[in-house]
């Protein structure tokens, strides 16, 4: 719809490139535009930094160089900065947080340098939420070099995402020299709100929790040698949590905004959730696979107690029966996952050689009514050109994530592979080098800070 545009309005245009023109009519009908992008104001900033650090020099070296001259090139630094300055201030703050928000969280990290209002608006409890809320998941990769010389299998992080193109991407982290995780020595648990939590391989009762955009890292201690069942944000108490799993069959919860432990009543039953591994979160609940042990002589847990729950607000445990047939393998019971389609708990089984994918949505929780939603078989169905990529179904295949339509797979050393349920086509996304070992999160970008570790209230 167009609308005459009146004096005094104010209209935001973002392109694809993101570009922010902001475009102001003033009195008279005179109209302004205004380009402000971070780079070019980075840009500008720097190119008068650069010619006022030359000039200054070179007229020295000559002879010419005299305070005043000095008091002349700073006068105009001041009045160019006073200028950008200006420019940033005519915008509304309302403006400025519409056009902050279709950014990603790198970017907007950026621009909190372009000035201190900037700052202020984008780190706002209001700011960090919304942009949350809005930013999409992408894909988190820990990698760990297998022939890495010293035996320590480096590590190596990287995301996998697609670009505005449409193409697919893959970017490698770089930690800051500060950040001090054991290289070869840490394992990706999960994420929560653009946090990651990491394990020590060695000292397993030690955990980090880390922002990869902020660089912030928070290193904690469990009570005693255990595992991580979850890493979550509870609503109700506007906290982020670590629920955790010590021998002897003892549960804990760790709070992030008081940094404390405190224990919890175990579940009735023996057999605890699948630890140190994504969960499922729905209905204000936490659902896991209940965990068949490490051991090879325990027995897989009866199908009637198939998936603990967690209820957030009574911190009580409870287990209900999965869908489909009863588990007659331990290597098809650890093949199940739990994931959330269309806010639905979904159900995905794995089995026949890695050749076939159930899935199941819970479409009644109150009664626990599943219904079978899909039944692929990737390799027979799915597009003869794409076969050959997704041929490592035979060795390996894990479901990652769903989104939009399309379930996530990690196909081993083949990478990640894009499903469409409703197209039936494959979609090849990456994969990090082929010496390294791998592992796939879903991890949404954002500026939670670790300081704080909570959200505002709705």
């Amino acid at each position: 719809m167009n609308k005459k545009l009146e004096p005094n309005d104010v209209v935001v245009d973002c392109t694809p490139d993101v570009d922010l023109r902001i475009c102001h009519i003033q009195q008279h009908s005179r109209s302004l535009q205004i380009l402000v992008h971070p780079k070019l104001l980075f840009f500008a900033i720097l190119t008068i930094t650069v010619v006022i650090g030359f000039i200054m020099p070179t007229v020295a070296f000559t002879g010419c160089y005299d305070d005043k001259l000095k008091v002349i090139l700073q006068k105009l630094f001041t009045i160019f900065c006073k200028v950008l300055d200006n420019v940033v201030a005519q915008l509304p703050d309302d403006v400025v947080i519409d056009i902050l928000l279709r950014l990603p969280a790198d970017r907007v990290a950026d621009c909190r340098r372009v000035c201190r209002r900037w700052r202020s608006l984008t780190s706002s409890d209001y700011f960090i939420k919304l942009h949350l809320d809005r930013s999409a998941p992408l894909i988190f990769v820990q990698a760990t070099d297998l022939t890495d010389s010293r035996g320590t299998g480096k590590l190596a992080f990287y995301i996998l995402y697609q670009a505005s193109n449409r193409r697919n991407k893959i970017k490698k982290l770089r930690l800051r020299p500060e950040i001090k995780m054991s290289q070869g020595d840490t394992e990706v648990v999960d994420s929560c709100h653009g946090l990651l939590l990491f394990r020590d391989a060695f000292a397993r009762w030690r955990y980090y929790v880390f922002n990869p955009l902020t660089q912030e890292l928070l290193v904690l201690d469990g009570p005693n040698e255990g595992a991580s069942c979850a890493f979550f944000y509870d609503p109700s108490a506007n906290e982020l949590k670590i629920l955790y799993l010590c021998i002897g069959f003892q549960f804990f919860i760790y709070s992030l905004g008081g940094r404390s432990w405190r224990k919890i009543k175990s579940p009735p039953s023996g057999s605890p959730p699948q630890y140190d591994t994504p969960l499922a979160i729905c209905n204000g609940a936490l659902h896991w696979i209940t965990s068949c042990g490490r051991a090879a002589e325990e027995d897989i847990p009866p199908c009637t107690s198939g998936i603990t729950i967690f209820g957030m607000d009574t911190e009580d445990f409870s287990t209900l029966p999965h869908p489909g047939d009863e588990c007659n393998s331990r290597v098809n019971h650890r093949n199940m996952r739990l994931l959330v389609v269309d806010e639905h708990l979904s159900f995905c089984n794995v089995y026949r050689g890695y050749t076939v994918i159930d899935i199941w949505l819970l479409e009644d929780y109150a009664s626990w009514a599943w219904v079978r939603k899909w039944c692929l078989r990737p390799i027979l169905d799915g597009p003869r050109p794409l076969e050959s990529e997704c041929y490592s179904f035979s060795r390996r295949l894990e479901v990652v994530h769903f989104q939009n339509g399309e379930l996530w797979l990690d196909c081993g050393e083949r990478g990640l592979v894009l499903y469409h349920l409703d197209q039936n086509t494959f979609k090849k996304l990456g994969r990090p080098p082929t010496s390294y070992q791998h592992r796939c999160i879903p991890y949404t970008k954002s500026l939670v800070p670790l300081h704080r570790a909570a959200l505002p209230q709705d």
